[in-house]
């Protein structure tokens, strides 16, 4: 039970107080979570009981009697603590994915219009000059931004906001990088009204933590700001990062058990001696950004920005055409394949090879040159051109990289005033977002040429044309450079308008937002398909949806000390567009039934500030409901790519967030978080099948019992505890022990339908390999963290050393999710892949500021 505040004896009230926060604390704990998934043959699903109350707060200056915006201002506990220690197992705020939480760069909102989530890639590596953030986790009033039910950070990156001085930096690790270099000089705001700073940063690693894995960052930034006058000032950001990062694969437990390693990377192998990996991430994608601050009067200001943002990101992979599979994982070339077969002599000897070959698990670069080299092949027509017939070497094998290429620019206007108890803001902004996909051949790997054909369509008719991807420019001889495959745009444009009112009094804020957006989206293909010669190039008919946003809080303060807080929030958004058409890289088809997602939130805080003792508690309920689900994958059954879609999906994110710092004797910090939550899913989706080739519709309206399944790879309880001692001399140390508990696998949808357990009885051992949702075992980690300053002369220097999962725990499964492809007769064909979180890891860095 809750106790509020009422009038009595203060010893009273406080004990009361903290009465509450014990049986939250308990009642958190002792929460078990329901295991109780949705039943397939049974129209009566069973429901999940949980049920808690909790709350959402920062840290504030305690007299000051505007609440709202002193939270706005403040570090919090939980999210400081949740942020760095619980990344290892890829904790997610509240279990919302990221498209919840809106990240700005000086007021602008940098979440792509294409995913909802926002790329801390575009500005990795500057450190020096991202540092200086507001943030606010949850539903809240903010002065910058409508926002979403997770919360906002903005990132105040303006030359005007460093202060005078140089900073260089060094940091060596055994993580993502091995070395790091970052410099930074600021003039702050010089005599003559100019400030400028500028940055850079270098993260480099032939090898990462993962075998395989390299990574290779530079970094750079300048931003210059001219103040006219008293009232008016201009400011310009330009900043980029590009990024080269080999990529990690995932696994099933086979294949790590028979590699003897938890980190195999099934992605690379020897050429020439020399390790190259067949997945490689790149990203560069810069982005400016022009402002007028306008400080009209004390109480009133105009901001106002127009930016552009533009650049690629890209995935290679090796492509192959009438060639074996290449990846050393692939199910056929592993002993399961064979056992489940009753043929043990080729498992065994399998088994034998994978422990003691190396070169078994790795990608053999040199076999596809040989490969490449002796396919001698006579193309008749080439390039469209009638007799015209070219011989030489078809590549079988080829390395491509699958192209992101965006263009975004857009506006900003944010309008602030103060008039007596009331701060008023309204803000507008608008944006044109294009994404042009496409696959380029970037390495023939010894061949001379490679054909434009889909391997998958070659049996769906007895016309060459029918396998062409692209029919305007029919049997080209491909280069290293050139485009293929598929080449289209999505395009997305966007308006909001919103507004927000504050009202502030001694005992009280309140606030209530609304907001009111148009997004616009469609495709235009650049390919003529031979499957879809009618409906792939061009644009594709133009989805408009109409959405609204209303929310809404109060702040009590109960005491100087003692804080109520409560918000509420109902959203009404646009789909994502990576889920708006049914295959994107063939045609121009809209998945059916596509709507607006609805989202229903509220969260409710108590808040404890003491000189020496700081806590919040929240409970939060969140309900996500229409969402559209999608993904590609091969299917046995059809023996073809299908693209799975969902409509209707719904899910619950419902728990509490405790945090709490106490000091002891000025010197000793003792911190305690806990999260602990349910993140399920609420209905059960429609589900429709369409195969990726042909316009064959394979499944409508199938029922997907999904209801009461954990949304997976992450975990749905956390804790926390940490010490720190803060010396005399500029030093401190510290330690945190962290738990992690209710993390899931993520569910195949189509393994929880009628069809998939047509065959068996509920009593059936396979029947529940089908539907059963694997939980992960839960896990420990420790941290710890020491560091020291010091001053000579005008020089300060710092020293940090940080080192995770100090007792190196290489057995904490972090993530893991259930193949798409599977087969219903044998569910141990495809069995579940998993990811590890990594062992010991340090990082350790020192700093020169003047």
């Amino acid at each position: 039970m809750l106790y509020f505040y009422h009038p009595g004896k203060k010893k009273d009230r406080m004990k009361k107080i903290y009465l509450s926060i014990i049986c939250l604390i308990f009642g958190a704990s002792a929460y078990a979570q329901q295991d109780t998934a949705d039943v397939v043959n049974n129209d009566t699903a069973a429901a999940t009981n949980f049920q808690l109350p909790v709350f959402n707060t920062s840290d504030d200056e305690l007299e000051s009697q505007d609440v709202s915006s002193l939270l706005q201002s403040s570090k919090d506990v939980f999210t400081s603590v949740a942020g760095f220690h619980f990344s290892p197992a890829r904790f997610r705020f509240r279990g919302y994915n990221a498209e919840n939480q809106t990240v700005l760069v000086n007021g602008v909102n940098v979440n792509s219009l294409e995913t909802g989530f926002a790329s801390w890639n575009s500005w990795g590596g500057l450190n020096d000059v991202t540092r200086y953030t507001e943030s606010r986790s949850g539903i809240s009033a903010s002065r910058l931004t409508f926002g979403g039910v997770g919360g906002y950070t903005n990132i105040d990156t303006r030359a005007s906001s460093f202060k005078k001085g140089t900073r260089f930096s060094y940091a060596n690790a055994n993580r993502t990088y091995r070395n790091r270099f970052m410099l930074t000089h600021s003039t702050g705001m010089m005599s003559n009204g100019w400030a400028i700073t500028i940055s850079g940063s270098a993260r480099l690693a032939e090898r990462s933590y993962v075998p395989g894995t390299n990574f290779n960052a530079y970094s750079y930034y300048a931003s210059i700001d001219k103040k006219i006058n008293a009232k008016h000032m201009l400011s310009f950001v330009g900043f980029g990062a590009p990024m080269s990062q080999a990529r990690q694969s995932l696994e099933t437990q086979e294949v790590y058990d028979l590699a003897g390693s938890h980190y195999y990377n099934s992605y690379w192998g020897y050429q020439d001696g020399k390790a190259r990996s067949g997945k490689v991430a790149t990203s560069h994608k810069p982005m400016l950004m022009l402002s007028h601050i306008f400080n009209i009067n004390s109480n009133s200001k105009l901001t106002s920005s127009v930016y552009y943002t533009f650049g690629k990101s890209a995935l290679s992979n090796i492509n192959w055409y009438d060639a074996m599979n290449p990846h050393p994982d692939y199910y056929k070339y592993l002993p399961s394949y064979y056992s489940n077969t009753n043929d043990f002599i080729t498992s065994d000897y399998l088994t034998s090879q994978w422990q003691t070959n190396l070169d078994v698990r790795q990608i053999h670069w040199d076999e596809f040159y040989w490969a490449n080299s002796k396919n001698l092949y006579t193309v008749q027509n080439a390039n469209g051109v009638a007799g015209n017939n070219i011989e030489g070497n078809r590549s079988k094998y080829i390395l491509e990289d699958q192209v992101s290429a965006t263009k975004q620019s857009g506006f900003n206007v944010v309008y602030n005033t103060r008039y007596k108890n009331f701060f008023i803001t309204a803000g507008a902004n608008g944006s044109i977002f294009k994404d042009n996909k496409y696959r380029v051949i970037t390495d023939l790997l010894g061949g001379d040429y490679w054909l434009d054909y889909d391997m998958f369509a070659e049996n769906l008719g007895t016309e060459q044309s029918i396998a062409m991807n692209n029919l305007d420019e029919p049997n080209k001889l491909l280069k290293v450079g050139d485009k293929y495959g598929y080449n289209y745009v999505l395009n997305v444009n966007n308006v909001e308008g919103w507004g927000q009112v504050e009202y502030s009094l001694n005992k009280l804020d309140v606030y209530a937002s609304v907001s009111l957006g148009s997004t616009t989206m469609w495709r235009t293909g650049n390919y003529r398909n031979g499957k879809f010669p009618e409906n792939s190039k061009g644009d594709s008919e133009k989805k408009n949806f109409m959405n609204y946003g209303l929310k809404g809080g109060a702040t009590y303060k109960l005491t100087g000390r003692h804080f109520l807080v409560a918000n509420g929030a109902v959203i009404q958004r646009a789909p994502e567009a990576t889920v708006a058409f049914i295959s994107p890289r063939t045609r121009n088809d809209v998945v059916s039934g596509l709507r607006s997602e609805n989202v229903y939130s509220f969260d409710v805080s108590y808040m404890v500030k003491y000189p020496n003792l700081k806590a919040r508690l929240t409970y939060y309920n969140t309900q996500i409901k229409n969402q559209t689900w999608l993904r590609s994958y091969f299917n046995d059954i059809y023996n073809n790519n299908v693209n799975y879609i969902m409509t209707g999906v719904n899910q619950s994110n419902t728990g509490i967030e405790l945090g709490v710092e106490g000091k002891l004797f000025t010197s000793f910090v003792l911190t305690g978080v806990l999260s602990a939550g349910q993140y399920i899913y609420t209905s059960r989706p429609m589900a429709q099948i369409w195969q990726d080739n042909s316009a064959k519709e394979l499944a409508i309206d199938r029922t997907v019992y999904l209801k009461n399944y954990h949304i997976g790879n992450m975990p749905q309880t956390c804790a926390s505890f940490g010490f720190k001692y803060n010396g005399k001399q500029n030093w401190f140390a510290g330690f945190n022990i962290n738990y992690f508990d209710g993390i899931y696998v993520e569910p195949n949808p189509d393994r929880r339908t009628a069809e998939a357990v047509s065959k068996y009885i509920t009593d059936d051992p396979q029947y529940h390999q089908l539907i059963d949702q694997e939980k992960l075992p839960a896990a420990f980690l420790v941290d710890a963290n020491a560091g020291k300053s010091f001053r000579v002369k005008s020089y300060f220097i710092n020293l940090n050393v940080s080192v995770s999962n100090v007792l190196n725990n290489k057995n904490f499964k972090n993530g893991g999710m259930e193949q798409l492809r599977y087969d219903n007769t044998l569910p141990s064909k495809f069995p579940n892949k998993y990811s590890y979180a990594l062992g010991t890891t340090y990082q350790a860095q020192i700093s020169f500021t003047f």
